[in-house]
């Protein structure tokens, strides 16, 4: 594989190689090739990202135990390479048979069932439609409850506003920020938070046995056939392709790299600050820091006060009984 040159595309580092292929030649059907010509013009495989479990763990965070307990380790840890130009071609030949995710890929036949998923992040399809809102972890539940329920200051909330990131709690705000750029990326607002994202955030904080091999499913469905968002899950399908004979020689590979980890900069990117008790909001560190301050404040005059009326009090008695 003769290598071309070496840049960086979309927070990717991409290695350039010389193709002799040209993907549009890949499709035989007019429709579909008018398809895939939409999407490379109108669309990106969105940039991989993962998360770095440990980093939150050793900073006492909690939302990274609600996300393994929903079976989902593997599959935020994931890393390696992804094929763009492939991927492009999967999301434009995509369909679905009987339930299962099907396209074709050079000439290859590719098949998602839950054998792949099995295999690949360790997923099995079991558990509730947690993102659907007629599904039974939710027939009772409403989603602007759920939502106030998150947040941190409740009174803050009106109904005829948008589910807004910012105004939820750290906990919250996290497993939302994994949500739009992990679990659900590509999608073209991602400082607002949809009625699947109210139920899923549910569903993850209340450890909701939830079935994400359909969630992520149907996210891939929007992207291949109702062209809703951008191209997500690049490295999983990359390494559905290869494992199922794809050949990726002489294609353009892009690469992870540290920029991509949801770990610590990720946090001051949403909005937290570290201090000597943990990470705090920087609004909310400063009604800690005023509260403190005034506490102290209070303390003191209570204090003088104390001592002032014990004066008053006490000093004239024990006069009284000396002179007796």
């Amino acid at each position: 594989m003769d290598v071309a040159s070496s840049s960086s595309r979309r927070g990717w580092k991409v290695v350039r190689v010389t193709r002799k292929a040209n993907p549009i030649g890949w499709i035989s059907d007019d429709e579909t090739r008018e398809r895939f010509l939409y999407l490379r013009k109108g669309k990106f495989v969105v940039p991989h990202k993962f998360l770095d479990l440990h980093f939150f763990m050793d900073e006492g965070f909690l939302f990274q135990k609600w996300i393994a307990s929903q079976g989902l380790t593997k599959f935020v840890q994931m890393k390696g390479e992804c094929y763009p130009g492939l991927v492009e071609v999967f999301y434009a030949n995509l369909k679905v048979v009987n339930g299962v995710i099907q396209s074709r890929v050079k000439g290859v036949n590719i098949t998602i069932n839950d054998y792949v998923w099995s295999t690949i992040v360790e997923l099995k399809a079991e558990g509730l439609h947690s993102h659907v809102h007629d599904s039974k972890s939710n027939i009772w539940l409403k989603n602007k409850t759920i939502y106030r329920d998150c947040l941190r200051y409740p009174g803050r909330y009106k109904m005829d506003k948008l589910y807004l990131h910012n105004c939820l709690n750290k906990e919250e705000k996290m497993v939302t920020y994994v949500l739009s750029w992990l679990l659900l990326p590509g999608r073209a607002l991602r400082d607002r938070i949809t009625t699947e994202d109210v139920f899923l955030l549910n569903a993850i904080k209340t450890r909701i046995p939830t079935n994400w091999i359909e969630v992520f499913k149907n996210h891939m469905i929007d992207v291949g056939i109702n062209h809703g968002f951008n191209l997500p899950y690049g490295v999983f399908i990359s390494r559905v392709l290869i494992l199922q004979g794809v050949d990726i020689f002489e294609e353009d590979r892009l690469l992870c790299n540290k920029s991509q980890k949801i770990g610590k900069a990720s946090l001051t990117h949403i909005g937290l600050k570290k201090t000597a008790d943990g990470w705090f909001f920087r609004d909310e560190q400063i009604v800690v820091t005023f509260l403190t301050g005034h506490l102290f404040l209070m303390k003191i005059l209570f204090s003088f006060l104390k001592q002032s009326l014990k004066n008053l009090l006490w000093k004239p008695l024990g006069q009284l009984l000396k002179d007796f």
